[in-house]
C-alpha cells in the first residue's frame, strides 16, 4: 500500500476540510510544532483503514471537536497492487463508508458500508507477517 493523501474534517482540531498530501511513494516526514494535529492525522488514518464506520463508544466520541456538533469524516487516497483507491468514512451521526477505484481518470464505486470496511482491512491484513 502506498499512501497518497488524507483529508479530515470535523475531527478534533480540524473543523474544516484539511488535506495532507500528495505524499511521495518513498519517504515522508510530517514536521510541525506540538498541538498542530499530527497525532490526530494518524488517528484518522488508522480509523479510516481499520475501523468499522459504525464503531461506537467513548473513544470514537472523543474525535468530535469539543463543543461542536460536527460529523467527523476522513478520506484516504492510496495505491495498492497498481490500483488507485479512495476510502471515505463518516463516523457517529450518519455513519458512512465508501470505497472507490480510479478507472480512466474517474472514481467509480467498489463497495459501501461494511463491505467497504472489510475490503480496505483486507488490503492491510491479507499478507500480515506471522
Amino acid at each position: 500500500m502506498i499512501l497518497q493523501s488524507i483529508t479530515v474534517q470535523g475531527w478534533r482540531c480540524f473543523l474544516n476540510p484539511v488535506t495532507v498530501g500528495p505524499f511521495d511513494p518513498a519517504l515522508n516526514i510530517l514536521f510541525a510544532p506540538n498541538a498542530c494535529g499530527k497525532t490526530t492525522l494518524f488517528e484518522a488514518l488508522r480509523r479510516a483503514l481499520l475501523d468499522n464506520h459504525k464503531v461506537s463508544g467513548k473513544d470514537i466520541e472523543a474525535i468530535k471537536p469539543w463543543g461542536r456538533d460536527l460529523i467527523p469524516a476522513v478520506q484516504v487516497r492510496f495505491e495498492h497492487q497498481g490500483e488507485r483507491l479512495r476510502i471515505t468514512k463518516r463516523f457517529l451521526e450518519q455513519p458512512f463508508s465508501k470505497l472507490e477505484r480510479e478507472e480512466n481518470g474517474k472514481l467509480v464505486p467498489l463497495a459501501e458500508g461494511p463491505a467497504a470496511d472489510e475490503r480496505v482491512r483486507a488490503v492491510l491484513t491479507r499478507n500480515a507477517p506471522a
